[in-house]
């Protein structure tokens, strides 16, 4: 299809102009793993900072695309830019489980705390990333911030039945009272997590 695409870009389309998303054709194509059609109008000059609903950092995060991510962010991609959900490309990749694109991202100086609507920490708990999810607490990241829904990272965890991330924010002092939405407790209880509803201390009556 890279073909099609030069010969569209050759009789004059706007290789900037957005569907009703808000999404370029080179966001388009990385959102179907389309990566040699992404090259092609990389070479037409597709703007990698282009988009106002998604920009193309965001769907190659989503698709762990590491090398293109890494071309992105060579050619100027805003690594802290946000999506139309207030996530960076690095919480999308963490949410996505894309533990390479997201170490990618932290090389290229994505922000651990960027996000208006979701912060990493958010993405890691809903993604169930561990181990990365302790990395960005140790940083400093705040286990009891919101999301723009009033969710805090542990709340995500186990909404997405993220058992281990979870028990990473316990022992990290994630409160089980925090957030403005549902408690943690009425999370847990409706993905069934038996062992945790019933573990003492987890959701202690003091914390309830």
């Amino acid at each position: 299809m890279e073909e099609m695409v030069r010969e569209l870009v050759g009789k004059g389309a706007e290789v900037d102009a957005e569907d009703g998303e808000g999404r370029t054709a080179l966001t388009v194509a990385l959102v179907f793993g389309q990566e040699a059609a992404a090259r092609a109008l990389l070479e037409a000059g597709a703007g990698v900072n282009a988009g106002t609903g998604r920009r193309p950092l965001h769907a190659a995060a989503e698709r762990g695309m590491v090398e293109m991510l890494i071309e992105l962010a060579g050619k100027g991609a805003e690594v802290d830019a946000e999506d139309k959900e207030g996530r960076t490309a690095l919480t999308v990749a963490l949410a996505f489980g894309q533990e390479t694109a997201a170490r990618a991202l932290l090389e290229a100086g994505a922000g651990v705390y960027a996000g208006t609507g979701q912060r990493p920490l958010h993405g890691a708990a809903e993604g169930g990333m561990v181990e990365i999810l302790r990395e960005l607490v140790d940083k400093g990241a705040d286990v009891e911030a919101e999301d723009g829904k009033g969710r805090t990272a542990l709340m995500l965890a186990l909404v997405f039945g993220q058992e281990a991330a979870a028990r990473a924010l316990l022992e990290a002092g994630a409160g089980v009272k925090a957030g403005t939405g549902r408690r943690p407790l009425h999370a847990a209880a409706k993905k069934g997590m038996v062992e945790m509803v019933r573990e003492p201390g987890a959701f202690s009556a003091s914390g309830i």
